[in-house]
Protein backbone atom coordinates (compact mmCIF):
# COMPACT_ATOMS: atom_id res chain seq x y z
CA UNK A 1 0.00 0.00 0.00
CA UNK A 2 1.94 3.20 -1.43
CA UNK A 3 1.83 6.15 1.68
CA UNK A 4 0.52 9.37 0.89
CA UNK A 5 3.69 12.16 0.87
CA UNK A 6 1.18 14.54 2.96
CA UNK A 7 1.03 11.94 5.84
CA UNK A 8 4.82 11.93 5.62
CA UNK A 9 5.45 15.33 5.96
CA UNK A 10 3.02 15.60 8.72
CA UNK A 11 4.46 12.70 10.42
CA UNK A 12 8.19 14.16 10.47
CA UNK A 13 6.57 17.42 11.67
CA UNK A 14 5.17 15.80 14.86
CA UNK A 15 8.10 14.03 15.23
CA UNK A 16 10.34 17.38 14.88
CA UNK A 17 8.58 19.48 17.18
CA UNK A 18 8.09 16.83 19.92
CA UNK A 19 12.13 16.77 19.77
CA UNK A 20 12.08 20.63 20.52
CA UNK A 21 10.34 22.26 17.32
CA UNK A 22 13.03 24.65 15.81
CA UNK A 23 15.50 23.80 17.63
CA UNK A 24 15.16 20.18 17.10
CA UNK A 25 18.22 17.90 16.26
CA UNK A 26 16.40 16.46 13.61
CA UNK A 27 15.16 19.24 11.52
CA UNK A 28 17.13 17.76 8.91
CA UNK A 29 14.53 15.03 8.02
CA UNK A 30 12.15 17.50 6.56
CA UNK A 31 14.04 17.20 3.46
CA UNK A 32 12.91 14.03 2.49
CA UNK A 33 9.63 14.79 2.16
CA UNK A 34 10.32 17.78 -0.02
CA UNK A 35 12.92 15.43 -2.13
CA UNK A 36 10.18 12.78 -2.37
CA UNK A 37 7.67 15.38 -3.95
CA UNK A 38 9.89 17.27 -6.22
CA UNK A 39 11.31 13.93 -7.70
CA UNK A 40 8.19 12.23 -8.09
CA UNK A 41 5.70 14.85 -8.90
CA UNK A 42 6.07 18.54 -10.72
CA UNK A 43 8.63 20.68 -10.01
CA UNK A 44 5.88 23.44 -9.11
CA UNK A 45 4.54 21.11 -6.07
CA UNK A 46 7.99 20.27 -4.89
CA UNK A 47 8.19 24.13 -4.35
CA UNK A 48 5.55 24.99 -2.81
CA UNK A 49 5.64 22.04 -0.52
CA UNK A 50 9.35 23.54 0.69
CA UNK A 51 7.84 27.15 0.88
CA UNK A 52 5.29 25.57 3.56
CA UNK A 53 7.98 24.36 5.30
CA UNK A 54 9.84 27.18 5.66
CA UNK A 55 7.47 28.97 6.54
CA UNK A 56 6.18 26.74 9.20
CA UNK A 57 9.99 26.87 10.29
CA UNK A 58 9.70 30.59 10.59
CA UNK A 59 6.87 30.74 12.88
CA UNK A 60 8.43 27.90 14.91
CA UNK A 61 11.86 30.29 14.84
CA UNK A 62 10.41 33.11 15.79
CA UNK A 63 9.05 31.86 19.27
CA UNK A 64 11.76 29.08 20.10
CA UNK A 65 15.08 30.59 18.78
CA UNK A 66 16.51 33.91 20.69
CA UNK A 67 16.72 36.92 18.22
CA UNK A 68 20.74 37.31 17.66
CA UNK A 69 22.59 38.14 14.88
CA UNK A 70 24.22 34.53 14.86
CA UNK A 71 21.11 32.76 15.57
CA UNK A 72 19.02 34.52 12.41
CA UNK A 73 21.66 33.89 10.49
CA UNK A 74 21.37 30.61 10.51
CA UNK A 75 17.54 30.40 10.91
CA UNK A 76 17.40 32.15 7.61
CA UNK A 77 20.08 29.56 6.22
CA UNK A 78 18.38 26.88 7.08
CA UNK A 79 14.73 28.31 5.86
CA UNK A 80 16.11 29.28 2.49
CA UNK A 81 17.67 25.20 2.31
CA UNK A 82 13.76 24.10 2.10
CA UNK A 83 13.08 25.34 -1.22
CA UNK A 84 16.53 25.13 -2.84
CA UNK A 85 16.35 21.29 -2.29
CA UNK A 86 13.08 21.34 -4.20
CA UNK A 87 15.00 23.14 -7.14
CA UNK A 88 17.48 20.91 -6.73
CA UNK A 89 15.28 17.90 -6.60
CA UNK A 90 13.35 19.49 -9.86
CA UNK A 91 16.48 19.88 -11.38
CA UNK A 92 17.83 16.87 -10.74
CA UNK A 93 14.70 15.14 -11.51
CA UNK A 94 14.21 16.62 -14.86
CA UNK A 95 18.11 15.82 -15.87
CA UNK A 96 17.31 12.18 -15.35
CA UNK A 97 14.30 12.33 -17.46
CA UNK A 98 16.06 13.69 -19.99
CA UNK A 99 18.64 10.55 -19.50
CA UNK A 100 15.91 8.17 -19.64
CA UNK A 101 14.34 9.16 -22.22
CA UNK A 102 18.03 9.35 -24.18
CA UNK A 103 18.67 5.55 -23.04
CA UNK A 104 14.83 5.00 -24.11
CA UNK A 105 15.22 6.39 -27.95
CA UNK A 106 18.57 4.39 -28.18
CA UNK A 107 17.06 1.01 -27.12
CA UNK A 108 14.14 1.46 -29.25
CA UNK A 109 16.97 2.26 -32.16
CA UNK A 110 19.06 -0.61 -31.15
CA UNK A 111 16.24 -3.15 -30.85
CA UNK A 112 14.94 -1.30 -34.72
CA UNK A 113 17.66 -2.31 -35.82
CA UNK A 114 18.49 -5.78 -33.98
CA UNK A 115 14.65 -6.46 -35.83
CA UNK A 116 15.76 -5.48 -39.04
CA UNK A 117 18.96 -7.49 -38.98
CA UNK A 118 16.75 -10.80 -38.05
CA UNK A 119 14.22 -9.81 -41.18
CA UNK A 120 16.64 -9.19 -43.41
CA UNK A 121 18.72 -12.43 -42.67
CA UNK A 122 15.18 -13.92 -43.16
CA UNK A 123 14.69 -12.01 -46.52
CA UNK A 124 15.33 -15.04 -49.10
CA UNK A 125 15.41 -12.28 -52.36
CA UNK A 126 16.93 -9.03 -53.11
CA UNK A 127 12.97 -7.44 -53.73
CA UNK A 128 12.06 -8.88 -50.28
CA UNK A 129 15.52 -6.86 -48.73
CA UNK A 130 15.17 -3.54 -50.70
CA UNK A 131 11.39 -3.26 -48.63
CA UNK A 132 12.67 -4.11 -45.88
CA UNK A 133 15.47 -1.85 -46.14
CA UNK A 134 12.42 0.92 -46.86
CA UNK A 135 10.54 -0.02 -44.04
CA UNK A 136 12.98 0.46 -41.35
CA UNK A 137 14.00 4.03 -42.91
CA UNK A 138 10.94 5.42 -42.90
CA UNK A 139 10.28 4.13 -39.55
CA UNK A 140 13.49 5.41 -38.06
CA UNK A 141 13.37 8.71 -40.26
CA UNK A 142 10.21 9.95 -40.68
CA UNK A 143 10.84 10.30 -43.93
CA UNK A 144 8.25 11.45 -46.53
CA UNK A 145 10.00 9.70 -49.57
CA UNK A 146 13.76 6.87 -49.44
CA UNK A 147 14.73 5.37 -52.55
CA UNK A 148 17.63 3.00 -53.07
CA UNK A 149 19.73 3.04 -55.84
CA UNK A 150 22.21 0.04 -57.16
CA UNK A 151 24.93 -0.05 -59.64
CA UNK A 152 24.26 -1.07 -63.19
CA UNK A 153 26.09 -4.04 -64.87
CA UNK A 154 28.16 -1.18 -66.30
CA UNK A 155 28.98 0.43 -62.72
CA UNK A 156 28.81 3.89 -64.17
CA UNK A 157 25.29 4.50 -63.72
CA UNK A 158 22.88 4.26 -60.34
CA UNK A 159 19.74 2.61 -61.23
CA UNK A 160 16.33 3.00 -58.87
CA UNK A 161 15.75 -0.19 -57.76
CA UNK A 162 12.82 0.43 -55.01
CA UNK A 163 11.35 3.52 -53.48
CA UNK A 164 8.72 4.27 -50.91
CA UNK A 165 6.61 7.13 -50.60
CA UNK A 166 2.79 8.72 -51.07
CA UNK A 167 1.11 7.55 -54.39
CA UNK A 168 0.73 11.12 -55.53
CA UNK A 169 4.24 12.17 -55.09
CA UNK A 170 5.82 12.63 -58.29
CA UNK A 171 8.37 10.08 -59.18
CA UNK A 172 11.96 10.05 -58.60
CA UNK A 173 14.89 10.09 -61.43
CA UNK A 174 15.17 6.76 -62.81
CA UNK A 175 18.89 6.85 -62.91
CA UNK A 176 22.26 9.35 -62.33
CA UNK A 177 25.42 8.85 -63.44
CA UNK A 178 27.94 7.32 -60.92
CA UNK A 179 30.39 10.57 -61.77
CA UNK A 180 27.12 13.01 -60.96
CA UNK A 181 26.45 11.74 -57.17
CA UNK A 182 28.71 14.19 -55.77
CA UNK A 183 27.44 17.67 -53.78
CA UNK A 184 30.13 20.23 -52.61
CA UNK A 185 32.80 18.48 -50.94
CA UNK A 186 30.71 14.98 -50.98
CA UNK A 187 31.10 12.33 -53.49
CA UNK A 188 29.73 8.32 -53.88
CA UNK A 189 33.39 6.73 -53.83
CA UNK A 190 33.63 3.70 -56.27
CA UNK A 191 36.97 2.65 -53.66
CA UNK A 192 35.64 3.26 -50.17
CA UNK A 193 37.14 0.98 -47.07
CA UNK A 194 35.65 -1.88 -46.92
CA UNK A 195 33.09 -2.78 -44.48
CA UNK A 196 33.70 1.48 -43.34
CA UNK A 197 30.26 3.56 -42.46
CA UNK A 198 30.42 5.86 -44.88
CA UNK A 199 29.79 9.12 -44.41
CA UNK A 200 26.04 10.78 -45.62
CA UNK A 201 25.66 13.77 -47.27
CA UNK A 202 22.99 16.43 -45.87
CA UNK A 203 21.00 19.23 -47.79
CA UNK A 204 19.06 20.88 -45.25
CA UNK A 205 17.82 23.60 -47.94
CA UNK A 206 17.03 21.78 -51.07
CA UNK A 207 15.97 24.60 -53.26
CA UNK A 208 19.37 26.92 -53.96
CA UNK A 209 19.04 30.10 -55.13
CA UNK A 210 21.76 30.30 -57.70
CA UNK A 211 22.34 31.06 -61.67
CA UNK A 212 24.10 27.83 -61.94
CA UNK A 213 22.20 24.78 -62.51
CA UNK A 214 21.88 22.54 -58.78
CA UNK A 215 23.85 19.38 -59.04
CA UNK A 216 22.26 16.26 -60.03
CA UNK A 217 21.35 14.73 -56.52
CA UNK A 218 19.15 17.99 -55.99
CA UNK A 219 16.88 16.92 -58.94
CA UNK A 220 16.29 13.35 -57.57
CA UNK A 221 12.97 14.53 -55.99
CA UNK A 222 11.47 17.82 -57.35
CA UNK A 223 10.09 18.06 -54.61
CA UNK A 224 11.95 17.23 -51.69
CA UNK A 225 12.73 20.37 -49.27
CA UNK A 226 15.81 18.58 -47.53
CA UNK A 227 17.16 15.31 -48.93
CA UNK A 228 20.46 13.09 -47.59
CA UNK A 229 22.15 10.42 -49.19
CA UNK A 230 23.54 7.61 -47.60
CA UNK A 231 26.63 5.22 -49.82
CA UNK A 232 25.91 1.69 -49.50
CA UNK A 233 29.21 -0.04 -49.23
CA UNK A 234 30.44 -3.54 -48.83
CA UNK A 235 33.40 -5.59 -48.38
CA UNK A 236 33.93 -5.11 -52.28
CA UNK A 237 33.30 -1.44 -52.54
CA UNK A 238 30.23 0.34 -53.66
CA UNK A 239 26.81 -1.10 -54.05
CA UNK A 240 24.64 2.06 -54.80
CA UNK A 241 23.18 5.05 -52.59
CA UNK A 242 20.07 5.72 -50.21
CA UNK A 243 18.30 8.59 -50.44
CA UNK A 244 15.70 9.99 -47.72
CA UNK A 245 13.61 13.06 -48.68
CA UNK A 246 11.62 15.41 -46.40
CA UNK A 247 8.98 18.42 -47.65
CA UNK A 248 9.74 20.48 -45.48
CA UNK A 249 13.48 22.50 -44.72
CA UNK A 250 15.57 20.86 -41.69
CA UNK A 251 14.20 17.73 -42.24
CA UNK A 252 16.86 15.87 -39.83
CA UNK A 253 19.18 16.59 -37.22
CA UNK A 254 22.44 15.75 -36.93
CA UNK A 255 21.60 12.53 -34.89
CA UNK A 256 19.12 11.46 -37.10
CA UNK A 257 21.82 11.51 -39.69
CA UNK A 258 23.84 9.12 -37.13
CA UNK A 259 21.16 6.39 -36.77
CA UNK A 260 20.78 6.67 -40.60
CA UNK A 261 24.46 5.68 -41.07
CA UNK A 262 24.30 3.44 -38.38
CA UNK A 263 21.03 1.76 -40.31
CA UNK A 264 22.53 1.73 -43.38
CA UNK A 265 25.80 0.06 -42.04
CA UNK A 266 23.56 -2.70 -40.84
CA UNK A 267 22.16 -3.15 -44.12
CA UNK A 268 24.96 -3.40 -46.29
CA UNK A 269 25.80 -6.88 -45.63
CA UNK A 270 21.77 -8.56 -45.72
CA UNK A 271 22.01 -6.28 -49.48
CA UNK A 272 24.92 -7.35 -50.46
CA UNK A 273 24.36 -10.94 -50.00
CA UNK A 274 21.18 -10.76 -51.60
CA UNK A 275 23.01 -8.74 -55.09
CA UNK A 276 25.23 -12.33 -54.62
CA UNK A 277 22.01 -14.80 -54.19
CA UNK A 278 20.12 -12.96 -57.57
CA UNK A 279 23.67 -13.57 -59.31
CA UNK A 280 23.91 -16.96 -58.49
CA UNK A 281 20.43 -17.85 -59.94
CA UNK A 282 20.58 -15.48 -62.90
CA UNK A 283 24.30 -18.01 -63.41
CA UNK A 284 22.19 -20.79 -62.27
CA UNK A 285 18.90 -20.18 -64.61
CA UNK A 286 20.13 -18.11 -67.68
CA UNK A 287 22.27 -19.22 -70.68
CA UNK A 288 25.59 -17.72 -70.90
CA UNK A 289 26.30 -17.17 -74.33
CA UNK A 290 22.59 -15.83 -75.08
CA UNK A 291 21.58 -14.15 -71.87
CA UNK A 292 18.17 -16.03 -72.04
CA UNK A 293 16.22 -18.68 -70.18
CA UNK A 294 18.51 -21.78 -69.82
CA UNK A 295 17.31 -25.69 -70.36
CA UNK A 296 16.41 -26.12 -67.11
CA UNK A 297 14.39 -22.49 -66.95
CA UNK A 298 12.35 -23.57 -69.80
CA UNK A 299 11.35 -26.78 -67.54
CA UNK A 300 10.17 -24.99 -64.67
CA UNK A 301 8.24 -22.36 -67.03
CA UNK A 302 6.72 -24.86 -69.58
CA UNK A 303 5.65 -27.13 -66.63
CA UNK A 304 4.05 -24.17 -63.93
CA UNK A 305 2.45 -22.86 -67.41
CA UNK A 306 0.81 -26.70 -68.52
CA UNK A 307 -0.71 -26.80 -65.19
CA UNK A 308 -2.45 -23.20 -65.08
CA UNK A 309 -3.76 -23.81 -68.61
CA UNK A 310 -4.84 -27.09 -67.59
CA UNK A 311 -6.08 -25.91 -64.42
CA UNK A 312 -8.09 -22.72 -66.66
CA UNK A 313 -8.51 -24.45 -69.38
CA UNK A 314 -6.52 -21.88 -71.16
CA UNK A 315 -4.30 -22.78 -74.60
CA UNK A 316 -1.06 -22.83 -74.45
CA UNK A 317 1.88 -23.15 -77.38
CA UNK A 318 5.52 -24.01 -77.61
CA UNK A 319 7.50 -23.38 -80.93
CA UNK A 320 10.89 -25.14 -81.24
CA UNK A 321 13.47 -23.52 -84.12
CA UNK A 322 16.48 -24.58 -85.06
CA UNK A 323 19.31 -22.36 -87.20
CA UNK A 324 19.57 -24.15 -90.52
CA UNK A 325 23.37 -25.68 -91.43
CA UNK A 326 24.96 -23.92 -88.55
CA UNK A 327 27.54 -27.00 -88.22
CA UNK A 328 28.76 -25.59 -91.64
CA UNK A 329 28.59 -22.08 -90.59
CA UNK A 330 31.12 -23.33 -87.37
CA UNK A 331 33.45 -24.80 -89.72
CA UNK A 332 33.01 -21.94 -92.08
CA UNK A 333 33.87 -18.59 -89.76
CA UNK A 334 34.57 -20.97 -86.37
CA UNK A 335 33.28 -21.67 -83.29
CA UNK A 336 33.77 -17.96 -81.85
CA UNK A 337 31.76 -16.38 -85.03
CA UNK A 338 28.95 -19.19 -84.21
CA UNK A 339 28.98 -18.17 -80.58
CA UNK A 340 28.28 -14.58 -82.00
CA UNK A 341 25.62 -15.86 -84.48
CA UNK A 342 23.57 -17.13 -81.38
CA UNK A 343 23.84 -13.83 -79.16
CA UNK A 344 22.80 -11.84 -81.87
CA UNK A 345 19.61 -14.51 -82.81
CA UNK A 346 18.57 -14.08 -79.13
CA UNK A 347 18.07 -10.52 -79.92
CA UNK A 348 15.99 -10.81 -82.86
CA UNK A 349 14.22 -13.38 -81.55
CA UNK A 350 13.40 -11.34 -78.58
CA UNK A 351 12.26 -8.33 -80.26
CA UNK A 352 9.92 -10.90 -82.39
CA UNK A 353 7.79 -11.93 -78.99
CA UNK A 354 5.15 -10.13 -76.95
CA UNK A 355 5.65 -9.46 -73.12
CA UNK A 356 4.27 -12.50 -71.89
CA UNK A 357 6.56 -15.44 -74.21
CA UNK A 358 9.38 -16.82 -72.89
CA UNK A 359 12.42 -17.64 -74.90
CA UNK A 360 14.88 -20.20 -74.03
CA UNK A 361 18.14 -22.02 -75.58
CA UNK A 362 17.06 -25.22 -75.89
CA UNK A 363 20.36 -26.34 -76.68
CA UNK A 364 23.02 -25.87 -79.33
CA UNK A 365 21.86 -24.20 -82.26
CA UNK A 366 17.87 -24.65 -80.94
CA UNK A 367 16.01 -22.33 -79.37
CA UNK A 368 12.57 -22.71 -77.65
CA UNK A 369 9.20 -20.00 -77.46
CA UNK A 370 6.69 -20.59 -74.62
CA UNK A 371 3.57 -18.46 -75.81
CA UNK A 372 1.32 -18.78 -73.00
CA UNK A 373 -2.49 -18.03 -73.73
CA UNK A 374 -1.91 -19.21 -77.58
CA UNK A 375 -3.71 -21.23 -79.85
CA UNK A 376 -2.58 -22.53 -82.99
CA UNK A 377 -3.11 -19.90 -85.26
CA UNK A 378 -1.60 -16.94 -83.38
CA UNK A 379 1.69 -19.50 -83.14
CA UNK A 380 1.86 -20.14 -86.13
CA UNK A 381 1.89 -15.79 -86.89
CA UNK A 382 4.41 -15.88 -84.12
CA UNK A 383 6.62 -18.74 -86.01
CA UNK A 384 6.46 -17.13 -89.39
CA UNK A 385 6.91 -13.45 -88.13
CA UNK A 386 10.54 -15.24 -86.38
CA UNK A 387 11.56 -17.01 -89.71
CA UNK A 388 11.10 -13.59 -91.82
CA UNK A 389 13.05 -11.79 -89.41
CA UNK A 390 15.31 -14.02 -89.05
CA UNK A 391 15.81 -13.99 -92.76
CA UNK A 392 16.07 -10.81 -93.58
CA UNK A 393 18.78 -9.82 -90.58
CA UNK A 394 22.07 -9.35 -91.30
CA UNK A 395 24.25 -10.94 -88.86
CA UNK A 396 27.29 -9.02 -88.23
CA UNK A 397 30.79 -11.27 -87.69
CA UNK A 398 33.86 -9.73 -86.40
CA UNK A 399 36.81 -12.28 -87.06
CA UNK A 400 40.75 -11.83 -86.11
CA UNK A 401 43.21 -11.90 -89.44
CA UNK A 402 46.82 -12.00 -89.95
CA UNK A 403 47.83 -8.82 -91.81
CA UNK A 404 50.43 -7.99 -94.39
CA UNK A 405 52.51 -6.42 -91.98
CA UNK A 406 52.68 -9.44 -89.59
CA UNK A 407 50.28 -7.49 -86.71
CA UNK A 408 46.78 -9.15 -86.15
CA UNK A 409 43.45 -6.81 -87.45
CA UNK A 410 40.20 -7.34 -87.40
CA UNK A 411 37.98 -7.68 -90.55
CA UNK A 412 33.98 -7.62 -90.18
CA UNK A 413 31.33 -9.03 -92.39
CA UNK A 414 27.88 -9.79 -92.47
CA UNK A 415 25.54 -12.96 -92.87
CA UNK A 416 21.90 -14.38 -93.98
CA UNK A 417 21.28 -17.23 -92.03
CA UNK A 418 17.71 -18.86 -92.31
CA UNK A 419 16.07 -20.96 -89.35
CA UNK A 420 13.24 -23.95 -89.24
CA UNK A 421 10.41 -23.78 -86.99
CA UNK A 422 7.72 -26.18 -85.39
CA UNK A 423 5.07 -25.97 -83.19
CA UNK A 424 2.53 -27.27 -81.09
CA UNK A 425 -0.26 -26.59 -79.13
CA UNK A 426 -1.61 -27.45 -76.20
CA UNK A 427 -4.78 -29.48 -75.58
CA UNK A 428 -5.05 -30.13 -79.41
CA UNK A 429 -1.60 -31.28 -80.26
CA UNK A 430 -0.76 -32.47 -76.32
CA UNK A 431 -1.47 -32.77 -73.32
CA UNK A 432 1.43 -33.59 -70.79
CA UNK A 433 4.85 -31.14 -71.07
CA UNK A 434 6.83 -34.09 -72.46
CA UNK A 435 4.25 -34.56 -74.98
CA UNK A 436 3.89 -30.70 -76.45
CA UNK A 437 7.88 -30.61 -76.50
CA UNK A 438 7.60 -33.70 -78.83
CA UNK A 439 5.28 -32.94 -80.96
CA UNK A 440 7.27 -29.38 -81.60
CA UNK A 441 10.20 -31.33 -82.35
CA UNK A 442 8.56 -33.76 -84.98
CA UNK A 443 6.86 -30.15 -86.76
CA UNK A 444 11.18 -29.02 -86.71
CA UNK A 445 11.64 -32.23 -88.50
CA UNK A 446 8.98 -31.65 -90.76
CA UNK A 447 10.07 -27.59 -91.44
CA UNK A 448 14.04 -29.07 -92.04
CA UNK A 449 12.51 -31.88 -94.55
CA UNK A 450 10.44 -29.21 -96.61
CA UNK A 451 13.64 -27.47 -97.55
CA UNK A 452 14.00 -25.55 -93.94
CA UNK A 453 13.89 -21.94 -93.47
CA UNK A 454 9.68 -23.17 -93.27
CA UNK A 455 7.00 -22.90 -90.34
CA UNK A 456 4.90 -26.24 -89.68
CA UNK A 457 2.48 -26.98 -87.29
CA UNK A 458 1.75 -30.39 -85.62
CA UNK A 459 -1.46 -30.50 -87.35
CA UNK A 460 0.71 -30.27 -90.88
CA UNK A 461 1.98 -33.55 -89.83
CA UNK A 462 -1.45 -34.66 -88.58
CA UNK A 463 -2.88 -34.22 -91.87
CA UNK A 464 -0.37 -35.76 -94.08
CA UNK A 465 -0.48 -38.79 -91.91
CA UNK A 466 -4.09 -38.77 -92.60
CA UNK A 467 -3.65 -38.44 -96.19
CA UNK A 468 -1.40 -41.12 -96.34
Amino acid sequence: MRINKLWILLALLVLVVVTGGARSPLIFLLHLPILMVAMRTRARLGLLVGLFVSVVYLAAAHFQIPQTQRAGMLVAGMALSFPAVAVFAALLHRRMEDRYLRLSTRSREMKTLLDMSQMMDAAFDLDMTLNLILLNVQEITRCQVCAVYLKADGGDILELRAASGPSDRAPLAPSIRLADARAERWALDDNAAPGAIAPAFYAPQAIRVSDTPPPPLYTLDQRARSFACVPLTCLEGLLGMLYVGYDLPQGMDGEGLRRLEQLVGRASFPLQRALLQQGFQFLAFRDAKTGLDNYRQFEQNLVSEMNRAERYNHRLSVILLDIDHFKHFNDTYGHPAGDALLAQLAVVLQNCLRGADRPARYGGEEFVVLCPETGKEEARLIAERIRKSVAETRFTLVQEGEAKDGTTQETQSTVHVTVSLGFATFPQDARSSTDIVKRADLALYAAKNAGRNAVRGHEDISSRLAVG
